[in-house]
């Protein structure tokens, strides 16, 4: 029975007994309410209704107005409270779906372990407990769930859902292969045991042995459409896509209505081959035109292609599942923005709601406001969207930041991001964000304090150890704690190009010019980034190594011309190369 008829029956008993209570009952002080059977048509509701107590009458009708006002704690407490004492199944099940909405984990894990125990047999209890044992990160726990719902009911998806769970650390991966490998499974399902350890390996990043498992399991089931899927993506993953390809090309032989394989090969197929891609997403839509993923993954690769009409009518058709919306309207944003169809692009990207790509939507939007429109209604339609989306607030914040810092007003962008850590004191993001605007600004008291600030909850923050690090060096003369906090960023990174260009910076400023320069030369190696460029000039410089540092700087000039920081170095140390 469903919850609206459960709450329907119950309000039916309260009616009929009404209607045939006398003027007589009215006046006692029942504490139930009954039904004596006036007509044989009321035979089958009769069966259905218990004796109802009217204080949980009460309880379950006011937690039943409380749903429809959207009142979801006073409806929680009702019907966890009512689920308590009745111990009736159906008003457990509601109370734990409303704390799975409200996401109440105590009340969550009591309704789901009340409902194992008062309907042991029902698989949507299991599922429940299983679900909320996840929730705790109990893996262990929901593994029995897990386990029960598959050999007695053969769901083989709620027992994989238990592989797939988040895990704090290798060991409790190992933990749960040990536990799987000694499930009582019968002889016919014993080889999914590879299958689920061959997921768990492979959540370990143990590839190889994962691998191995999987292939254990394909020899007695060979056509077992998780395991093929699995082992192409394995391939995948160890850089072998042409023999993932090829399994999947085989697979696709025995089966070549699948689906999901045809799906699988097709997604692979987009890399290295988007023609052969495209044919198979067609063949996938000649099965069904309204296969929305297709659709968008079809759209995905012609706009890729550079089909943009072919990928614009894709993306509308995809709009139409409410999953893929969002996803498909940023898309059609982009195509309307590129074609300069602004008015387009802003209706397509207030479309996107969710998922991935909404803030890339928010920035584009808000940009397109900033530029069109005003920097004041950008920053209006920014701050809806925080009161429309909380949960999105601070990147929105960092946004509507870094648009007044493409305006060339630090000082706002500072107030905002102040604002910000008011609603969100000691949020990392936001602390570090006008820590960066504040050095620009130099002020290095608020940018210390924001870093330190961070590193108070995070002290192995090696980003933020040298943000701290070497914004000293730029605004102190504290060189030595600079490069102490260098260093463990240094010990925490070592292959990090900002980090060792910081090392090397802190051993110039230090005095240290030779051992500065081997750890610059090894940053531009990595990646040749202009103030990378600007710091080795100087020490080759310093070194007499003069055309070593017009080689270098001219390097970095090239990828950012007019690199304020190379400008500078070389106005300072050889005036006459801007001259010429």
């Amino acid at each position: 029975m469903n919850h609206i008829s459960r709450a329907v029956l119950i309000l039916l008993s309260w009616v009929l007994a009404s209607c045939v209570a006398s003027p007589q009952d009215a006046g006692d002080q029942a504490t139930t309410i009954t039904i004596e059977p006036k007509q044989t048509q009321l035979n089958s509701v009769e069966q259905l209704i218990k004796p109802i107590a009217i204080d949980t009458l009460y309880d379950l009708l006011v937690g039943d107005v409380a749903l429809g006002r959207n009142q979801f704690d006073i409806a929680l407490d009702n019907y966890s409270r009512q689920a308590r004492l009745t111990t009736d199944h159906e008003v457990i099940a509601l109370a734990y779906r409303i704390a799975e909405h409200v996401r109440n984990q105590s009340v969550l894990m009591e309704m789901a372990l009340l409902w194992v125990e008062q309907a042991p047999n029902d698989p949507e209890a299991h599922r429940a407990a299983l679900a909320a044992y996840l929730t705790q990160g109990n893996v262990q726990a929901a593994l029995i769930h897990g386990s029960w719902l598959y050999q007695n009911h053969d769901d083989l998806d709620s027992l994989l859902l238990v592989m797939t769970a988040d895990f704090d650390s290798p060991a409790q991966i190992d933990l749960l292969i040990n536990s799987v490998k000694i499930l009582p499974f019968s002889e016919k399902k014993y080889p999914y045991i590879n299958l689920l350890t061959a997921v768990l390996e492979q959540k370990h990043g143990r590839l190889e042995q994962s691998e191995f498992d999987l292939r254990e399991f394909l020899d007695i089931v060979p056509d077992d459409q998780r395991g093929l899927l699995l082992l192409s993506q394995l391939l995948h993953q160890q850089n072998r896509s042409a023999e993932s390809i090829q399994l999947l090309s085989d697979a696709l032989e025995r089966h070549p209505t699948n689906r999901k394989l045809r799906l699988q090969y097709a997604r692979f197929l987009t890399t290295n081959t988007p023609s052969e891609a495209i044919t198979q997403f067609e063949i996938l839509r000649t099965y069904n035109p309204k296969d929305q993923e297709v659709n968008f993954l079809l759209g995905l690769t012609q706009l890729s292609g550079g089909n943009v009409k072919a990928a614009e009518d894709l993306f509308k058709q995809a709009s139409a599942e409410p999953s893929l919306r969002s996803d498909a309207q940023y898309h059609l944003g982009t195509i309307s923005e590129k074609n300069g169809d602004l008015v387009a692009a802003m209706s397509h990207y207030t479309q996107v709601r969710f998922g991935r790509n909404y803030i890339a939507a928010a920035s584009r939007s808000s940009a397109l406001l900033a530029q069109h429109k005003s920097m004041s209604q950008a920053q209006k339609y920014l701050q809806r969207m925080r009161l429309n989306q909380p949960s999105q607030a601070v990147t929105l914040f960092q946004i509507e930041s870094n648009l007044l810092l493409k305006a060339q007003s630090p000082s706002q962008a500072l107030v905002v991001l102040s604002a910000g850590l008011d609603d969100f004191p000691n949020d990392p993001q936001l602390l570090y964000a006008r820590s960066m605007v504040a050095e620009q600004q130099d002020n290095f008291e608020l940018a210390e304090q924001d870093l330190r600030a961070i590193l108070a909850k995070d002290q192995n923050n090696a980003t933020v150890l040298n943000a701290l690090g070497y914004t000293m060096i730029l605004h102190t003369e504290r060189y030595e704690e600079a490069f102490e906090l260098i260093t463990k960023a240094y010990q925490l990174e070592p292959k990090d190009p900002s980090i060792i260009d910081s090392m090397g910076w802190a051993l110039f400023k230090l005095g240290k010019t030779e051992q500065a320069l081997d750890y610059l030369k090894q940053a531009f190696e990595i990646m040749p980034d202009p103030e990378i460029a600007a710091h080795l000039g100087e020490v080759h410089w310093v070194l007499d190594n003069r055309q070593a540092a017009s080689t270098v700087w001219q390097q970095g000039l090239q990828s950012a011309p007019g690199h304020k920081g190379i400008i500078n170095t070389m106005l300072r140390l050889r005036p006459e190369m801007i001259e010429q």
